[in-house]
């Protein structure tokens, strides 16, 4: 007999608790006009606990809510037509209630037909006292079931919803970022080309302007003309004053006038000024500490249209980003800080062209980020172990914490005004140092990771204390801007530590870093523990593997520009018996046999311009550099590489 027959059959609290099976979450009614339907259908053989029967569940909840409709569609006269609304509403009720969770459905039913068997099972075979208690402990677990049953729908629904809203949330963001980078295009199509920001007289820049009016009022007709002049800070602030500042400008640029181009494709009418250069500038008197690479300048763009067969006369102007001018290209570095410390920090809306005095750390931390990724054209900024470096060497301070550093202001005077403690540059001059080395030379490296880079001298000890001897770390110098030394270890007799001399550009311009580090074979393991020649080789000039007897065509011998440590050359000499020494024992990245010789390609002289002829300001300046070298003590921590860089070994061949 059919378990729903029995189930009707019920009487007392066994009636009671079947009926409290059912509710807004399965109608009892469902349960009878549906009872053969539901009865027959495998709910037992479906797991729920595994994803994949979802198909299965959801098959069945449409086939129930087709029954339904069926069923509804056949009730007639005036009792079948509210039966037919009622079984029509519990259709579409289930089915939005469980399109879905048709897994809740499976669990519905198979818990009513559960108990609906054990309640008639119950029935048929009698009750017990005992067994009346446990029906009465049974009805309250029933009913807690019952409630954990809607709840779980309820919450069901819920996280539905939160899952609609986390997918808004990730729609806007993309659409957000995708409507700031439309935004970033439009203002830079809307702002032209700006002049260089720091300007050296003499020499050629290009800037370009465009008339928001563009094709309308059919201006472009008789295109205007555009004058570019330049004028101080203080003018700027009087001009926007509408000061009368006519013809005073700051210096003379020759090129400074051109005719507005109408482009028809895009609509905009612009002057494009390729060729301009600033003859002269003329410099206000200075305040106090401040140097001529602090004070700024701007360039103003003026020109007048009519319309309206001159009816109307428009007067248009509008002043450039703020310049600093240069005369000479050793002034770069301190007009890029002034640059740098404007474009960061300038507030909207500000007077020309002020800007705060001081700024808090994290603030500039920012900046010089920013700065260093777009000035090295590197993905790889500056970590939170550089930043806390820079702040050690910017505040003199030893704390190891970045939270320790966010409270305290930078002012410009620390930054770019005030030497550091024990130096003869600035912070600004330092950092832009190691910028400048690592754009020119050291890019490649610095992206694999092979640059430590931010590190002092005992830290760098400290990192390699415990590694194998010939681990070795590259650090940026703090004695020489722009310098990177190689710190390793070697235990020997005199010391565990060694410091090379720092490099510079102009070292790295006569040989490159991984040739340098491929001619020092006690060198092996890139700190922490990277194969040097796994790292380094495939920067590593290749060598022409040429028989030894071989000369060059014109009789004479080339030769070999090779690193060199004295102290380890001399103590692989002076080993007993002419034994094999650690040094000799090392692998070396050459990439041909003994025999044969690397044949370092000529470099120009340096002296002698392209054309072969004296040039005096080389000149003095190898001179100075000499007599620089010369004067300099001797750090007694640097181990000196033989001859300010290499040792040119002119190799023989027989």
């Amino acid at each position: 007999m059919a378990v729903w027959i029995q189930a009707q059959q019920l009487q007392g609290e066994a009636l009671h608790q079947m009926q409290a099976l059912y509710g807004q979450h399965f109608p009892i009614e469902v349960r009878h006009y549906l009872s053969q339907w539901i009865e027959s259908q495998a709910w037992d053989s479906i797991d729920l606990d595994n994803p994949q029967e979802n198909i299965k569940a959801t098959q069945l909840l449409e086939g129930l809510v087709q029954e339904l409709q069926k069923k509804a569609e056949h009730q007639v006269g005036e009792d079948g037509f509210l039966l037919k609304i009622k079984l029509g509403h519990y259709a579409t009720q289930l089915q939005n209630t469980y399109d879905r969770c048709p897994m809740e459905l499976v669990r519905c039913i198979r818990h009513i037909l559960y108990n609906e068997q054990r309640l008639v099972r119950e029935a048929n075979n009698g009750t017990s006292p005992a067994g009346s208690l446990a029906d009465a402990m049974s009805q309250k677990h029933l009913q807690i079931n019952q409630t954990f049953e809607e709840l779980r729908l309820v919450t069901q629904d819920t996280e539905n919803e939160l899952k609609k809203l986390q997918q808004t949330q990730e729609y806007f963001i993309i659409q957000y970022q995708e409507s700031l980078r439309i935004q970033g295009e439009a203002l830079r199509r809307g702002q032209g080309k700006q002049p260089p920001q720091v300007l050296k007289t003499q020499t050629k820049f290009a800037a370009t302007v465009r008339l928001l009016v563009g094709g309308k009022l059919n201006v472009h007709m008789n295109p205007p003309q555009v004058k570019a002049t330049i004028i101080s800070e203080q003018q700027a602030k009087s001009l926007l004053k509408n000061e009368n500042t006519r013809n005073d400008y700051s210096g003379e640029i020759l090129n400074n006038c051109c005719v507005m181009e109408y482009h028809q494709a895009t609509g905009t009418l612009s002057a494009h000024f390729r060729n301009m250069s600033l003859k002269r500038i003329k410099r206000s008197d200075r305040r106090g500490a401040e140097s001529v690479t602090e004070e700024k300048f701007t360039i103003l763009f003026e020109s007048q249209f009519s319309v309206g067969g001159n009816e109307l006369v428009f007067q248009v102007k509008t002043l450039s980003l703020p310049v600093v001018v240069i005369v000479h290209g050793s002034q770069d570095n301190n007009a890029t800080a002034t640059v740098l410390w404007d474009n960061a920090f300038a507030e909207p809306g500000r007077v020309p062209f002020a800007v705060p005095d001081k700024v808090l750390w994290p603030q500039l931390c920012e900046a010089l980020n920013m700065k260093f990724k777009a000035e090295v054209q590197s993905n790889r900024g500056l970590t939170k172990e550089n930043l806390v470096f820079l702040a050690q060497k910017l505040f003199n301070s030893s704390s190891s914490h970045l939270e320790d550093y966010n409270s305290m202001s930078v002012s410009w005077s620390q930054f770019n005004r005030e030497n550091l403690p024990g130096r003869n540059y600035t912070f600004w001059q330092w950092f832009d140092g190691v910028m400048e080395v690592l754009k020119k030379h050291l890019k490649p490296h610095w992206n694999d990771g092979a640059i430590l880079g931010f590190v002092n001298k005992q830290q760098a000890h400290d990192l390699l204390i415990n590694k194998p001897d010939g681990t070795f770390l590259l650090r940026f110098s703090d004695s020489e801007i722009g310098g990177i030394t190689i710190a390793w270890k070697f235990d020997s007799q005199e010391r565990m530590f060694w410091n090379l001399m720092p490099f510079t550009t102009r070292d790295f311009s006569i040989r490159s870093l991984a040739d340098r580090l491929g001619d020092l074979n006690y060198l092996i393991y890139v700190f922490p523990d990277r194969p040097k020649d796994e790292v380094y080789s495939k920067y590593y000039t290749p060598v022409p593997c040429e028989p030894a007897t071989a000369k060059a065509v014109d009789g004479y011998v080339k030769p070999q520009i090779k690193q060199v440590v004295p102290e380890f050359v001399s103590a692989s000499a002076d080993s007993a018996g002419g034994s094999a020494t650690y040094m000799d024992q090392a692998p070396s990245p050459a990439v041909c046999p003994q025999a044969h010789y690397n044949m370092y390609p000529q470099n120009p002289d340096p002296v002698l311009d392209t054309d072969g002829d004296f040039d005096l300001d080389d000149t003095m300046d190898v001179a100075r550099r000499v007599e620089e070298l010369l004067g300099r003590p001797m750090d007694s921590q640097w181990i000196p590489h033989a001859q300010s860089g290499v040792t040119l070994v002119d190799v023989l061949i027989p």
